[in-house]
């Protein structure tokens, strides 16, 4: 039997179809049900939100379990560290909108939240969306297809624009908590 399809690169080819197709089914899930003031509208963007997790998850795990040029333990978890860094960014992002989602669902679901809800939650989304976009077309360059080390360009774009996500979800937290509407 040849386990080379399993531990091989049959498995490591498989793995970005995986993650890619969580994503994209995740973001589809946003476009159909964000903004929508039903139940059924705010857990489709919950599973949309669990959905991209996930498929982030799996990214950091897979860029973990790669190997990179650099034998030295020590700087191979630097470097592993320092390419998923903004991945992780973005996972906290998404599970912190997650916490908001189940926290505030009633909320939500029967439209008692402020109008710059909807706006904050597109503009975290668009960010969302920016990162994951930068993300992929870092993961295309030929250094780090050799390396599984982000440029230092991409990386300090990811974490300007993880920065600009972070203030608007913590506005959308005061959103939710501070400004709660009758209807």
């Amino acid at each position: 039997m040849d386990n080379s399809n399993i531990n091989g690169s049959s498995f490591d080819s498989m793995m970005p179809i995986f993650y890619t197709t969580l994503i994209i089914i995740g973001v589809i899930l946003l476009f159909i049900t964000v903004g929508s003031p039903t139940i059924n509208s705010t857990n489709g963007t919950i599973a949309g939100f669990f959905l991209i997790f996930f498929g982030i998850l799996i990214i950091v795990i897979f860029l973990g379990n790669k190997k990179g040029k650099t034998q030295d333990s020590k700087i191979s978890f630097l470097s592993k560290l320092y390419s998923s860094g903004p991945f992780l960014i973005v996972a906290a992002i998404i599970l912190y909108i997650i916490i908001l989602l189940f926290k505030y669902r009633d909320r939500i679901s029967h439209g008692n939240v402020a109008p710059g809800y909807v706006s904050f939650t597109n503009i975290s989304i668009l960010l969302i969306l920016l990162q994951l976009g930068i993300f992929y077309t870092a993961m295309q360059d030929k250094n780090f297809k050799e390396t599984n080390k982000l440029d230092k360009v991409y990386s300090m774009i990811l974490y300007f624009v993880g920065i600009l996500n972070i203030v608007s979800v913590v506005t959308l937290y005061i959103i939710l908590a501070k400004y709660a509407t009758d209807g």
